[in-house]
């Protein structure tokens, strides 16, 4: 009688661990980790699995756009987390996904309006900070104003570029040094939000934001890597 109890109560516990392991849903920070420290094709073999198992799941989701190489389909995913799971962790981070996704294609007031929209509804998001709007194409360029060198040392750096946030400080820690060894200046921005961590590599210092626009678009033709200008 005393074994069947065990056995029975050994198999109820089995089954909570079960029901508990699949609501708590996959590890997905782990998995966008994986990626950034290059194991992407693992992450890869793992999806249509997390598929299966986890259907409308936002992390999930999330981690689908992050692999989908195809910009259009990824923004398609990225805008299903936003309508759908507006409420979802990864609600903030496929809103972000959008705004840089339309920045890079040229669609600036697309992205503004997605960093608007992300500024509005998750305020306290660490996407939602020290972003600048992006250039408008209707905005005629102003000429330049000369400055004496004893003007330009009174103001502090007003902008940067910002090429890459990641939630490892060894992938950040990689980007910097390899700016750094093209001879650029480099640093590296952490914020902690909602228990969120983010590391964002800046490069170069700049006076204005034409001047930080010619640079991103410098590093995207040297390095075929998107960037963003950002306000310091």
């Amino acid at each position: 009688m005393k074994t069947t109890t065990f056995v029975v109560a050994g198999l109820l516990f089995w089954g909570v661990c079960v029901a508990f392991s699949q609501s708590s849903g996959p590890d997905i920070p782990k998995r966008l980790e994986m990626i950034e420290k290059g194991q992407t094709e693992q992450v890869k073999a793992e999806l249509p699995t997390l598929l299966a198992n986890y259907q409308n799941n936002p992390g999930v989701m999330y981690l689908q756009g992050v692999l989908t190489t195809d910009g259009t389909e990824a923004a398609k995913i990225f805008q299903s987390i936003v309508d759908n799971f507006p409420k979802s962790e990864w609600a903030d981070d496929a809103l972000y996904k959008l705004y840089q996704y339309y920045y890079s294609i040229g669609l600036y007031k697309t992205a503004d309006q997605k960093m608007a929209q992300l500024k509005q509804d998750y305020p306290y998001s660490a996407y939602a900070v020290d972003q600048t709007s992006a250039p408008k194409e209707e905005t005629p360029e102003k000429p330049d104003v000369v400055k004496s060198k004893s003007t330009v040392q009174k103001f502090a750096t007003s902008f940067t570029v910002q090429v890459g946030a990641f939630s490892t400080l060894q992938r950040a820690e990689e980007l910097k040094s390899f700016f750094e060894g093209k001879g650029y200046s480099s640093n590296i921005f952490t914020m902690v939000t909602n228990g969120k961590k983010l590391h964002k590599v800046w490069v170069g210092e700049f006076q204005n934001q034409d001047d930080a626009r010619r640079f991103s678009a410098e590093i995207k033709k040297k390095f075929s890597l998107e960037s963003i200008v950002v306000a310091r």
